[in-house]
């Protein structure tokens, strides 16, 4: 198959120096790279033989050749219509590897979750959210993803793993819902795979390059006070239970703050939580959604008592 290829163009990165050293392994004698890379290439020669978008590892997220976003060629297609349509957004990711993924707007409209080209045979058995699903639907889906697992080869662990996850989620969900703990919601809005919050709150810039790093405080609903490691914390009033489950009537001790890659500096907390069967966890401190009102996940506790012992659990 790589008979086709008599040359290898350069992005600029270190990626071209594997891919090479891959194709000459694999027995491509005519292996050339663009010194500067494409993106050096288009700079110097916009009138050349390059077609399409050219992908970059920043902010920019693509790069064409006169700067403008759609004067183009377009080369690609939609993973579900084929329509042509090249266009990316941080909002439409795989759900299960969460590689970004070409979908037009039309078939936006129409599914609730997207898939990548290569688990594109799995659209209908996987999904990350699973409260519009009744038993037969989740049994169906459960079905299929036993049959895709028994297929595939023994050797590729990582994926079998993968879909090993997914059906014991699946049970999980049925034996709550055999329990009457929970109900089928089949008016839940469609959440973004990255940040889980609903499409109406969450515009894509949750993920990767288009997660943004200089916005400034606004004005909070409610009094926030400052979090040190040591203090006393409680669930806040924008307790995110899609992504954390139902609100526990319970405190913690802030053990540690970092700095997460989507946010500014400090802007998350690890709590050791005072109650049994609860795990350390991170949580976010100052989120913003898509409106830039700043949520916060915690709130401190003022006159906390310093004994664990004595604190309300």
């Amino acid at each position: 198959m790589f008979d086709q290829f008599k040359s290898f163009s350069c992005t600029g990165g270190i990626r071209c120096e594997k891919a090479s050293a891959m194709l000459r392994k694999r027995g491509v004698e005519d292996v050339n790279q663009l010194s500067g890379g494409i993106h050096r290439y288009l700079e110097s020669f916009p009138d050349g033989f390059f077609r399409g978008k050219n992908f970059v590892f920043d902010q920019r997220v693509i790069q064409t050749v006169d700067g403008e976003k759609g004067n183009n060629d377009i080369v690609g297609k939609c993973t579900n219509c084929c329509t042509e349509y090249d266009e990316l957004s941080g909002s439409r990711i795989c759900t299960v590897c969460r590689d970004l993924v070409l979908v037009c707007p039309d078939c936006v409209k129409l599914l609730r979750e997207f898939h990548c080209e290569k688990h594109a045979t799995w659209k209908d058995f996987y999904f990350t959210f699973l409260e519009v699903f009744d038993k037969n639907e989740l049994q169906m889906q459960k079905d299929g993803l036993v049959k895709i697992r028994e297929s595939i080869d023994g050797h590729q662990k990582n994926t079998r793993r993968t879909l090993m996850k997914q059906i014991r989620k699946i049970d999980e969900r049925l034996h709550l819902l055999e329990r009457c703990e929970v109900k089928v919601d089949r008016n839940a809005p469609r959440r973004c795979r990255t940040c889980r919050e609903s499409s109406q709150t969450c515009d894509g810039c949750c993920w990767g390059f288009w997660k943004k790093h200089d916005q400034q405080p606004v004005e909070s609903s409610h009094h926030i006070l400052p979090i040190s490691v040591g203090d006393t914390v409680a669930p806040g009033v924008d307790w995110n239970e899609a992504r954390f489950g139902l609100k526990p009537d319970v405190v913690g001790r802030v053990v540690e703050i970092k700095s997460w890659s989507s946010g500014g500096p400090n802007d998350c907390v690890r709590v050791e939580w005072l109650a049994e069967n609860m795990k350390p966890n991170i949580y976010r401190w100052g989120h913003r959604d898509k409106s830039g009102n700043i949520c916060y996940d915690l709130v401190r506790i003022e006159n906390a008592i310093s004994s664990p012992a004595n604190l309300p659990l």
